[in-house]
């Protein structure tokens, strides 16, 4: 019956999702390694590496510019706190952008 080959099927798709998932997990590790340096790196691979630093960088800035906004809307910091803590982001901005 057709009802029957398509419950068979579910459970095989279901099966396959959790092995597919712990395939991923066990394959970011290695992938963190080589980008933690284990690897010997290509001389081209120093462009690439700046570009993943600034960019992870900037990421950082995002966040830690969203909490300084939270805190100043939530009243949990002085407005001289602000501008102080503001200010010192948009330098970092300004020499990340400089590169």
């Amino acid at each position: 019956h057709a009802g029957g080959a398509g419950f068979q099927a579910a459970p095989d798709l279901h099966r396959a999702g959790p092995a597919t998932n712990r395939q991923r997990d066990r394959a970011q590790p290695v992938a963190t390694e080589q980008a933690a340096g284990a690897a010997p790196r290509a001389p081209g691979s120093a462009v690439a590496d700046l570009d993943r630093d600034v960019r992870l960088s900037l990421d950082d800035l995002k966040d830690t510019l969203f909490r300084l906004e939270l805190r100043r809307q939530a009243g949990t910091i002085s407005e001289e706190d602000y501008a102080r803590e503001r200010a010192r982001m948009e330098a970092v901005l300004r020499t990340l952008v400089r590169g």
